[in-house]
């Protein structure tokens, strides 16, 4: 019977996941959602400051074109449609830039979604394994008894 005692160990300690290893992939994957949040935000601010620096560029050829053609009509109309062009591709930039940021943060979202996920599992397998410890522990000591009383 003791031979089976080792057995029920071995295959009770394999059921269920490891709840270290689990707490520590949720921390991984909650650090990983952290840096790439960080990493979002920077890479958004930096990107509006290049079309920001764009857009005053763009503003500011308009401005001497304006200046160097304000007695040409034909001049000034072409200006000003070029004008709309480069500003009309600069908010197209940005709109693209805003859906690729939502996307990435909903992968954000997902990594933290998986990270608690995780640590439900390890709380889990925590709970299950000190079930387990107390009922073999118990099984254990009945045992003992049984075969002191014989």
């Amino acid at each position: 019977m003791t031979r089976w005692l080792g057995v029920i160990l071995l295959v009770v300690s394999g059921c269920g996941g490891d709840a270290r290893m689990e707490m520590s992939a949720a921390d991984a994957l909650s650090a990983a959602a952290s840096q790439m949040e960080a990493t979002l935000r920077e890479y958004h601010d930096e990107v509006g400051r290049h079309d920001d620096a764009r857009e005053a560029q763009v503003v500011a050829a308009f401005v001497e074109r304006v200046k160097v053609a304000a007695t040409q009509p034909t001049a000034l109309e072409s200006h000003t449609g070029d004008l709309a062009s480069a500003l009309k591709a600069i908010r197209q930039d940005r709109e693209a830039e805003h859906t690729r940021l939502a996307a990435a943060k909903d992968n954000v979202g997902v990594l933290r979604e998986m990270a608690k996920g995780m640590q439900r599992l390890a709380i889990d397998n925590l709970s299950l394994q000190d079930e387990m410890r107390r009922y073999l522990a118990g099984w254990v000591e009945a045992k003992r008894k049984a075969e002191a009383a014989d």
